[in-house]
C-alpha cells in the first residue's frame, strides 16, 4: 500500500511539473548589480547614535495556516517543546518612507488572488502541490491585499527589497507598477526559488542583486549594506533559510530589526532554533545567521524586533 501511495504521489508530482513547465516556469532572473553607496558608518554604535528621519509601517496581507514548527530545523531537540498546533502566521509587508529618497517596500506579501481563489491564490502549480502535501493553507480578507493597502496609503514604491524569494514574500508583485525595481541577494535566485515564484513577476520586471561578498562585516552581524548611504536603511546578510536571505535594520528614532525568515517567530528566536534550510548545509548556515542576530539583540536591547511572520 505504501509503495502504491508513493507511486501515486510521484505521478502527481511529475504531472504538476509538466503543467508548470508548459506555463513557462523556471524562468531566469537577469539581474543588474544594485548600486551600493558608500556607507555612512562602519559600526553599530555610531549608526544607532545617529537615528535618521525615516519611518516604518508594517501591515498584514493575509495569513499562512500551518504547523509553524515545520519551518524550523527538524533535527533540533527543541522541536519537542515547540507548539505543533497549526496556527496563523502573518504574511507581512513593511513600508519604508524616507523624506529624501521616497518609498520602498520590504517584501510584497499576497495579492488579492488569495481572497478570490483560496487557499492557494496565485501560487505556481509547484507551490500549490507543496502546500497541499504539507497541509498548509492561506487566507486573506477582502481589502487586505497589497494593492488595496498601498492605495489606502497612496504609496507608490520605487523598489522592493526582498528578504528572500519565497512566494508568501513575493505574491503581491502584480500590484506594483512597471517602474518598480526588485532587489534581492545575488545568490537568492536559485532553481528552487525560481520554481516557487517564476510566474509572479511581469516579463519586463527590473531585477537588481546585492553582492554581500563585497560588503563590509559589521560585528556582531555579518556583511551589511547601507542601502541609501545615509545610515537609515541597512540590508544584513542572513543566509540559511534560503541561499541569500536578508534581514534589515531601520535606523529611525526607535530603531527596528526585521529578521525576515532568518527567524520566523519569537519562540524560535528566543530559544535559538534556526529555520529549516534547503538542505542540512543551509540549516547550518541558518544557525550562524540566527546567532548573529541574537547577539545583536542582546547588545542593543533598545532595538525593536519584528520577526518574519510575527509582530510583537
Amino acid at each position: 500500500m505504501r509503495i502504491l501511495k508513493t507511486a501515486a504521489v510521484l505521478i502527481l508530482a511529475f504531472g504538476v511539473l509538466g503543467v508548470y513547465l508548459l506555463r513557462g516556469g523556471f524562468r531566469q532572473f537577469e539581474t543588474t548589480s544594485y548600486p551600493v553607496p558608500a556607507a555612512a558608518f562602519t559600526n553599530w554604535n555610531d549608526v544607532l547614535a545617529h537615528p535618521r528621519d525615516i519611518s516604518l509601517t508594517t501591515f498584514r496581507t493575509g495569513v499562512v495556516h500551518m504547523d509553524a514548527c515545520l519551518n524550523l530545523d527538524p533535527a533540533s531537540p527543541s522541536q519537542a517543546d515547540c507548539d505543533h498546533a497549526p496556527r496563523d502566521l502573518a504574511v507581512l509587508v513593511h513600508w519604508i518612507h524616507h523624506p529624501k529618497f521616497g518609498d520602498f517596500l520590504i517584501d510584497t506579501g499576497f495579492d488579492d488572488s488569495f481572497a478570490k481563489h483560496p487557499p492557494y491564490g496565485s501560487y505556481t502549480e509547484a507551490m500549490k502541490f507543496f502546500n497541499w502535501m504539507n497541509g498548509v493553507t492561506n487566507r486573506q480578507q477582502p481589502g487586505e491585499d497589497l494593492a488595496a493597502q498601498l492605495a489606502r496609503r497612496n504609496v507608490h514604491p520605487k523598489a522592493v527589497f526582498f528578504t528572500h524569494l519565497h512566494p508568501d514574500h513575493t505574491g503581491g508583485v502584480t500590484a506594483l507598477g512597471p517602474q518598480t525595481e526588485f532587489v534581492f541577494g545575488k545568490a537568492e535566485a536559485s532553481f528552487l526559488a525560481r520554481a516557487a515564484v517564476a510566474n509572479h513577476f511581469p516579463a519586463n520586471a527590473r531585477f537588481f542583486s546585492i553582492d554581500f561578498s563585497a560588503a563590509p562585516s559589521m560585528p556582531p552581524l555579518g556583511p551589511c549594506v547601507d542601502l541609501l548611504g545615509d545610515g537609515s536603511f541597512w540590508a544584513i546578510s542572513a543566509p540559511g533559510h534560503t541561499d541569500d536571505d536578508m534581514a534589515f535594520l531601520i535606523n529611525a528614532a526607535t530603531p527596528v530589526l526585521l529578521t525576515g525568515d532568518a527567524s520566523h517567530f519569537a519562540w524560535a528566536f528566543k530559544t535559538g532554533v534556526a529555520p529549516r534550510g534547503w538542505d542540512k548545509e543551509g540549516t547550518a548556515r541558518g544557525y550562524i545567521s540566527l546567532e548573529r542576530l541574537r547577539a545583536f539583540a542582546r547588545a542593543y536591547p533598545a532595538v525593536r524586533l519584528i520577526y518574519g511572520h510575527e509582530v510583537m
